[in-house]
């Protein structure tokens, strides 16, 4: 398995659950999706993560429609599921204007019907995440390093090391 598919595999889908739950995001095995690590929906931290990602999604733009985008890099998209949304990753991303087409790249636990695989095709206004690989390295992944406290630890390791020091390249915005 790539560097890339256990970044995928281990931070999986987040969630965003609309009940009340614990403050602090606990990681779930459960479900017939991949693991999921889910935040209620006010935590300020992963709302500011979201954010932020949405304000560098430019960056990702850029790079999709210069064709510097490569298959693994991906697009975390809020599919409504249920009463909340299910964050999870795509991949394989193309462009017609406000809408994007891709591929999930997990398991869904929240989308009947959806499949690790299955075509998706949503409005830019979706995305609450971006992550492309460059020199070795994964940029943006805001989410993702506001979860990592919240997975195994050795897990964790792995996906820090996978990451770049900041998300955004210095030159990009």
């Amino acid at each position: 398995m790539s560097l890339r598919t256990s970044l995928i595999a281990v931070v999986g889908v987040c969630a965003l659950a609309l009940a009340a739950c614990d403050p602090k995001p606990v990681a779930e095995t459960s479900g017939p999706g991949d693991d999921i690590v889910q935040f209620e929906q006010q935590n300020t931290e992963m709302n500011a993560a979201i954010a932020q990602a949405k304000a560098s999604l430019p960056v990702f733009l850029a790079r999709l429609d210069a064709n510097q985008i490569q298959p693994t890099d991906s697009l975390k998209v809020g599919f409504p599921a249920g009463e909340g949304h299910e964050h999870i990753w795509v991949n394989q991303i193309a462009r017609k204007g406000d809408q994007l087409t891709g591929v999930l790249a997990n398991e869904p636990n929240a989308m009947p019907g959806q499949h690790r695989g299955s075509v998706v095709v949503f409005p830019i206004a979706l995305v609450s995440d971006w992550s492309y690989e460059k020199n070795g390295k994964r940029w943006g992944n805001y989410t993702t390093r506001v979860m990592l406290p919240y997975i195994a630890p050795e897990e964790a390791d792995a996906v820090r090391e996978s990451l770049s020091d900041t998300p955004t390249e210095s030159n990009a915005l």
